[in-house]
C-alpha cells in the first residue's frame, strides 16, 4: 500500500483525514491547503502538517510594505533549520526568503524548517477559534508543559516559577498552567499564532509552532518595517508580541525532531476524535505519517508532495500566490508621508542624516498602484508647487513593483541643481517601498 495520498483519498467521502507534507515550499503547501479546503468533503475534518523553508507569510488583508524590512530581507539569507532538529540525513543550509500573501486573515508570521505548520479543515458548525488551538496545546504539552492559549486564541509559555501544588490548575485545562504569570514582569512568549477562513461549507484553522526555529533573535527585526512610522494603511496590522522556541535552550534537542513533533500533533488529533481504530504502532518515531492502520475506512492518510504539483488546480494556486501583482497588488490603500498630513497626524521621527529639510513626500497608494504624489524639495512656495507636480506627472498610476529605482522616476523630472536632494529622497523611497537600489544609503 503507498503512503502516498491520492486526489481519490483527499476528496472522497472518508470522515477524517490526515496528510503530511514532504514539501517545504510555501506556494506549494498553501495551494494544496487551499485544495483541501475547496475539494474535502464537507462533513471532512482534515489535519494537514507542513513546513516551510524561510519565508514571511503576510495576512490576506495585509500591507507587505507596513509588515516586511525588506531591506533586511533582500540583504540577508536565513538558516533553513538546525541540523539536529531535523530528521536524520539532513542538513542545515541557508537560502532566500521569500515573502508571500496567503488567502486566509492575520497576521504576519516567519516560517522556516524549525516551525511546524498545522491546519485543521472542518465543517462550520464543528468550528471553535480555541478548539484545535486547546489540541495542539496537548501535544506541546508532551515537550514543554509551560503552553496554554491566551485570550487571542495565540498559543503561549508562562515563563514564571511553579506554582504551589494547591493553585495547580486541572491537567486537562489548555488556558492555565501550573506556573507564574505575574502582568508586565513575566511575560508570557508566543509560540504559536493561529488565522482563518471560513467558508460556507468549510472552516479552516491553521497556525504555527515554533518548535525550533534557528532564526527565533532575528525574526522581530525581519518583521519590523523601517516604513511603520510613515505609513497608514487600510486593512489588518499586526499585533506584535514577545516570542520564543517551543524547546527550552537548556533540553537536548536532538531528543525532539520536527517529526517527532508532528507525531505528538497527530496523536492529540486521533485522541480528539477518538480513532481507535489506528493501531499504536501506525506512527513512526522518525515519521510522522502513517504507516500501518486498520481504519475501517473512517480515516484516510498519507503523505503529499509536488507531485500534486500537476492537479491544474493546485498549479493554478501556485502560480499566483509567487506573482507579484498577487502580493503587492492585492495591498489595500495606504498613505506614506514624511510629515503629518490630514489622513495621518502623528508625530513623524526624525528624517535620516542628509535627507533634504525643506522635503516633503506624500505617496497615496491604491492596490499597490501611486494614484497620487506630492513630493517637493524647494521651501519657496511657488518652486514646491511646481516639484510637486512634476513629479507627480512621472509617478502616477505607476505600479510600485515595475520601479526598480525611485530615482530612475524621479531623476526624470527633478529641477536643474535639485539632483543631489532628489537623489537622497529617492533612497529614503527606495528603503520605504522596500527596493533593492541605494540600501546603503540609509
Amino acid at each position: 500500500m503507498s503512503i502516498f495520498a491520492t486526489t481519490e483519498q483527499m476528496t472522497g467521502t472518508t470522515k477524517h483525514h490526515i496528510y503530511v507534507s514532504r514539501s517545504h515550499d510555501v506556494a506549494a503547501n498553501l495551494s494544496i491547503e487551499h485544495y483541501l479546503l475547496q475539494k474535502s468533503h464537507p462533513d471532512s475534518t482534515v489535519l494537514f502538517l507542513y513546513m516551510n523553508r524561510p519565508c514571511i507569510v503576510i495576512g490576506r488583508n495585509q500591507n507587505p510594505w507596513l509588515e516586511v524590512n525588506h531591506a533586511l530581507v533582500h540583504r540577508n539569507v536565513a538558516p533553513t533549520s538546525f541540523s539536529t532538529h531535523l530528521d536524520q540525513g539532513s542538513t542545515s543550509f541557508k537560502e532566500k526568503i521569500k515573502i508571500i500573501r496567503r488567502r486566509s486573515g492575520g497576521g504576519t508570521v516567519f516560517h522556516d524548517l524549525g516551525n511546524v505548520n498545522f491546519s485543521v479543515i472542518c465543517p462550520p458548525k464543528n468550528f471553535h477559534r480555541d478548539k484545535y488551538a486547546e489540541m495542539v496545546v496537548r501535544a506541546i504539552r508532551k515537550t514543554n508543559p509551560r503552553a496554554r492559549v491566551n485570550e487571542r486564541h495565540d498559543i503561549v509559555l508562562d515563563p514564571g516559577p511553579l506554582l504551589s501544588k494547591r493553585d495547580h490548575p486541572q491537567p486537562d485545562a489548555t488556558h492555565q498552567t501550573a506556573f507564574a504569570f505575574v502582568e508586565g514582569s513575566l511575560i508570557p512568549r508566543k509560540v504559536s499564532g493561529s488565522a482563518y477562513k471560513l467558508t460556507r461549507q468549510r472552516a479552516l484553522h491553521h497556525g504555527t509552532c515554533l518548535l525550533s526555529s534557528p532564526n527565533i533573535s532575528s525574526i522581530a527585526e525581519y518583521l519590523r518595517s523601517p516604513a511603520r512610522p510613515f505609513l497608514k494603511a487600510r486593512g489588518v496590522e499586526s499585533v506584535r508580541s514577545p516570542i520564543a522556541n517551543i524547546i527550552d535552550p537548556s533540553q537536548d534537542a536532538t531528543k525532539l525532531t520536527t517529526s517527532t513533533f508532528q507525531h505528538q500533533i497527530i496523536n492529540a488529533f486521533v485522541d480528539m476524535y477518538d480513532l481507535e481504530m489506528i493501531k499504536a504502532s501506525a506512527f513512526s518515531e522518525r515519521s510522522p505519517w502513517l504507516t500501518e492502520v486498520d481504519s475501517g475506512g473512517h480515516c484516510a492518510f498519507g503523505l503529499v508532495d509536488d507531485d500534486l504539483l500537476e492537479i491544474p488546480d493546485i498549479a493554478k494556486g501556485v502560480q499566483e500566490l509567487e506573482s507579484p501583482d498577487y502580493l503587492y497588488g492585492q495591498t489595500p490603500q495606504f498613505i506614506l508621508s514624511t510629515h503629518p498630513c490630514e489622513e495621518d497626524d502623528r508625530v513623524r521621527p526624525p528624517l535620516p542624516d542628509g535627507f533634504p529639510r525643506s522635503a516633503r513626500v506624500y505617496l497615496k497608494v491604491k492596490s499597490g498602484v501611486i494614484i497620487s504624489s506630492k513630493i517637493s524639495l524647494s521651501d519657496h512656495h511657488g518652486d514646491a508647487s511646481s516639484e510637486r507636480i512634476a513629479f507627480d506627472q512621472v509617478l502616477k498610476d505607476k505600479k510600485v513593483i515595475d520601479i526598480n529605482n525611485i530615482w530612475d522616476v524621479l531623476g526624470s523630472a527633478c529641477a536643474p541643481g535639485r539632483e543631489d536632494g532628489t537623489r537622497r529622497v529617492s533612497a529614503w523611497l527606495n528603503l520605504m517601498l522596500g527596493k533593492a537600489s541605494d540600501f546603503a544609503s540609509y
